[in-house]
Parts: C-alpha cells; structure tokens; sequence
C-alpha cells in the first residue's frame, strides 16, 4: 500500500517536466477535491474540473498530480472524514445539541453500504436521501474549510517538495559533470 501510494502521489511530482507551479495546482485541486464528501466520483470531477479549467477559463493544471491526490480519501479514509466534516458543519452551523457520536455515524453508514439486500443503484439512492436528510448538509458545509485548508497546504507542500527536489537533483547533476570533468582531465594529461 505503502509503495502504491507512493508511485501514485510523489513519483508524478519528481517527474513532472512542467513549472513547479502547475504540477502544485494539480496537487491543489486534487485536495480540495479529496476533502469533500464525493468519494466514489471525485476521479470523475476532477477530469470534469480540469476540462472545465482548461478549455474555457484557460488555467492549466497537472491531471495526473489532481487524480492521484484525490485518492488520499478512500473507502478506508471515508467514515473518519466524513464523521470529521459532518461534526464541523454542525459546529458551523451551531447545532451545538444536535452533534452525534461517531458509533451512531459510522453504524449509518455502514447499514446503508454494507446492505446485500439493496442493488448498487438502491444504495446509492438510500445514501442521497440519508445524505441530504440527516446530515448531508452538515457535512458538505463542513468540508469546505478542510477542502480549503488541504488545498492551501497540499499547493504549498507540492510546490516546495518540487523545487527542493530540482535543485537537489541540478547540485548531483553539477558534481557528477565535476566528477567526469576531473576524470577526463587526469586521462588527458
């Protein structure tokens, strides 16, 4: 997993032949993606997204670097972040005595996906009618400071990460050219 993950989410940001800059976008809008409540559909956002950008507003961002990063949510990452964000929309929204437990959140969520008796089309209705009846709306307002925050760093991290990378990988290029250079000196003498 671990190596996955990191062929999918750091080996596009060193091999990227592109500015830093648009490699961080990719990073930025692949978070700000990630954190909201859209996991099952976010590869399909974001393609939508990057069309969106790059035909019509003329703002180029690094698809691979977006699609890989919007895979830091997961079916794994999915109950802890959305519990993460519905508590937060309830705090925004002040529903202070209105804020659940994590048990009565997750048990919600796994009723409704781990139901063999419903097809997939029936799941995925009995998840919107749930989503925007109980805590649907909690939820997606409590994404958006996360999406935001996530977005911020992830361009930030990205960007730093690509620059430090390029400069180390220029300082090994200069000393091995400085390497072949001594060598071919000594044999020429």
């Amino acid at each position: 997993m671990q190596r996955g993950a990191r062929y999918r989410l750091v080996v596009p940001l060193k091999r990227s032949k592109h500015p830093p800059e648009f490699t961080a976008r990719g990073v930025a809008v692949g978070m700000l993606l990630a954190m909201t409540p859209t996991i099952g559909i976010q590869m399909f956002m974001i393609a939508g997204t990057w069309l969106l950008l790059t035909r019509v507003f003329k703002w180029d961002f690094s698809l691979l670097a977006g699609l890989g990063w919007t895979w830091t949510s997961n079916v794994f990452t999915m109950i802890p972040l959305y519990y993460l964000f519905y508590i937060t929309g309830q705090v925004m929204l002040g529903h202070w005595d209105d804020i659940s437990g994590f048990d009565q959140f997750s048990q919600l969520v796994s009723n409704i996906s781990n139901n063999p008796d419903l097809t997939f089309w029936q799941k995925t209705g009995t998840w919107i009618v749930n989503l925007f009846r109980g805590w649907g709306i909690p939820m997606f307002i409590g994404s958006i400071p996360w999406a935001i925050l996530s977005s911020w760093a992830g361009y930030r991290i990205a960007y730093n990460y690509v620059v430090r990378h390029r400069e180390k990988r220029a300082m090994r290029m200069r000393e091995k050219n400085r390497t072949r250079a001594r060598k071919e000196s000594r044999s020429v003498v």
